[in-house]
């Protein structure tokens, strides 16, 4: 993973003509409960897309790309808000069990609100869901999103 993560949204056959169109780059694919589709650069390649949304990487937590979940939570933190999370991502860091976490990154937005995004990936939506349970600082979240393998 570089210093940014790009994406775009779109239909599942736009989507895979963008991926055919740049064999090159490791695309990967993924859909919501409602089937929106999202394909993701994990390498930053910004330019491959015609409106990215683009996130600066500020940590990386054992990223891999070898996950089938993705949890997307946004975070507008008021600076009290702010110690909660950071405490709550430095206890994530320095524990060796995440309740089968695969890995889990800070992304900044680039632009507009600029909120703070916790992407955590797992292996699948139960562990991720008995995870959520557990960690009360997800209530700060002002949006979820899930996406799993396309």
């Amino acid at each position: 993973m570089e210093n940014q993560i790009c994406m775009t949204f779109g239909s599942n056959q736009i989507l895979n003509k963008i991926r055919k169109q740049h064999p090159d780059v490791k695309l990967s694919l993924f859909k919501n409960g409602d089937d929106q589709y999202q394909i993701v650069d994990f390498s930053g390649n910004h330019n491959i897309f015609k409106n990215p949304i683009t996130f600066d990487v500020l940590k990386n937590h054992n990223f891999t790309e070898k996950f089938e979940f993705v949890n997307y939570s946004y975070f507008n933190l008021s600076e009290d808000d702010q110690k909660i999370f950071d405490a709550s991502i430095e206890k994530m860091d320095n524990d060796g069990n995440l309740d089968n976490m695969v890995s889990f990154v800070i992304l900044k937005e680039t632009v507009n609100r600029k909120r703070t995004v916790l992407m955590t990936t797992w292996h699948n939506y139960f562990d991720f869901n008995n995870w959520k349970k557990r960690n009360d600082f997800l209530n700060l979240a002002e949006m979820s999103l899930n996406y799993k393998r396309a």
